[in-house]
């Protein structure tokens, strides 16, 4: 089970996630949100991601997440931050996207349940190196998808795997892998937050819940 944290913006909180085994650590680069990584902040995550992968053999991996910007743009910042996987959180064209970015790079592909289904269904048969994310929307917002829906679904959809994200918690964190057995991964931010600060109790607690199910 992939475990994502998402919207880290201090370095304690990164190094939280990844001494507690999160798989994925995200850092927002979408300009002037709430969430926004300082680019100082983001370059030192990937300093501690990246140490942490040649001294003690981690796998933790760096995901930036983006918003409807341009493929220039996206490739330019994850060349900086040394990005290990590009999140795509917009309505991109994902054919176009994945077109312009190299194969070897992993892409995660955020579609609306269940808005976007079927133009998931249209393309998920050409699509190379990329993992769906299930959201309610933007992302952040702590709206809980349906769970009985996604996994009636994907029951009907079972080539389907995906990450799930929208009001994960390390409360329910359990309930949501049990509920979504064609689920890979999970994803939270606002759910490791206290006062809109991410809480290092809260990260402990989810990844210790997500990998005990998982």
């Amino acid at each position: 089970m992939i475990i994502k944290v998402c919207g880290l913006r201090t370095v304690e909180a990164a190094q939280t996630a990844l001494l507690n085994g999160a798989d994925y650590l995200g850092i927002i680069c979408v300009p002037n949100r709430k969430r926004t990584v300082d680019p100082c902040v983001a370059e030192s995550i990937s300093a501690l991601v990246h140490d942490s992968s040649q001294s003690k053999g981690t796998t933790t991996r760096l995901v930036g997440v983006f918003r409807n910007q341009s493929v220039e743009d996206v490739l330019a910042l994850y060349h900086q931050y040394h990005l290990d996987v590009i999140q795509l959180h917009g309505g991109e064209n994902i054919l176009e996207y994945r077109a312009s970015i190299p194969d070897s790079v992993p892409i995660i592909k955020s579609f609306q349940f269940p808005q976007d289904c079927e133009l998931l269904l249209n393309v998920f048969g050409t699509l190379q190196n990329v993992t769906v994310l299930f959201d309610s929307g933007e992302g952040g917002t702590g709206e809980k998808l349906d769970w009985d829906a996604i996994s009636r679904w994907s029951a009907a959809h079972p080539e389907v795997k995906f990450i799930i994200a929208g009001g994960l918690n390390p409360e329910n964190v359990s309930e949501a892998i049990g509920a979504l057995p064609n689920a890979i991964g999970v994803d939270v931010s606002g759910g490791v937050e206290t006062e809109g600060a991410k809480d290092l109790k809260k990260i402990q607690l989810f990844i210790r819940h997500g990998k005990k199910r998982g």
